[in-house]
């Protein structure tokens, strides 16, 4: 399919899509045939870059220490020191709560043996790990990065579901950041493996797309 029908198909879908009173994700469910998406050959465990942006914000949570900690604590409000990490890992339902709230997460890096050890058990199934970052890096550039990156994370189903933006987002954007995603998608598994993709927003109806 087209670049120009893949566009009708998003219109077709945000027009079916009822006004709702928060701003509705726009998401593609892909759906595979004749594979075993657990074999290392087809499991997807992919972190791809949108090139149009989300479309709405998200938390991304923050482990660090010292001067690291300060200058996260402006730009996020979850944000945990040593001291805390060790507070939460004795509360299992503290952890997963602070866990949901977070899209993703940075650490400095000597935090992470830490981080794995105790948060590895709430983390890990989430697909939410931390990624380590130097202390000194440029937390902005990196923050604003992931929180544009969405995960592609296959289960036992045949079928994965990917945000790609918002309803309010333009068409033509929508379908930049569809492409991006399906083209990561074929990278690791064949078109021939494919057996639909459907575009829908949050509450809306499943539009066919191929």
């Amino acid at each position: 399919m087209n670049r120009k029908d893949i566009v009708k198909k998003i219109e077709e879908a945000k027009e079916k899509s009822k006004n709702r009173r928060f701003k509705q994700s726009v998401e593609i469910c892909v759906n595979f045939k004749d594979i075993d998406m657990e074999s290392s050959e087809y499991k997807l465990n992919l972190n791809v870059l949108l090139p149009k942006g989300r479309g709405k914000d998200v938390n991304i949570g923050i482990f660090a220490d010292g001067d690291m900690n300060v200058r996260a604590k402006k730009i996020s409000k979850y944000v945990l020191n040593r001291a805390e990490i060790d507070e939460y890992s004795k509360n299992k339902r503290k952890m997963r709560k602070f866990a949901n709230s977070c899209y993703a997460f940075i650490a400095q890096p000597e935090l992470m043996p830490v981080i794995g050890k105790s948060w590895g058990i709430v983390l890990g199934p989430r697909g939410k790990m931390p990624q380590p970052v130097p202390a000194n890096a440029d937390l902005n550039k990196i923050i604003d990065k992931l929180k544009n990156t969405v995960r592609i994370r296959s289960k036992k189903n045949p079928t994965v579901q990917v945000p790609v933006g918002t309803e309010d987002m333009d068409p033509n954007d929508l379908s930049d950041n569809i492409a991006v995603v399906m083209d990561a998608i074929e990278r690791q598994i064949p078109n021939e493996k494919i057996k639909s993709v459907y575009l829908k927003t949050t509450m809306g109806p499943a539009i066919k797309l191929f």
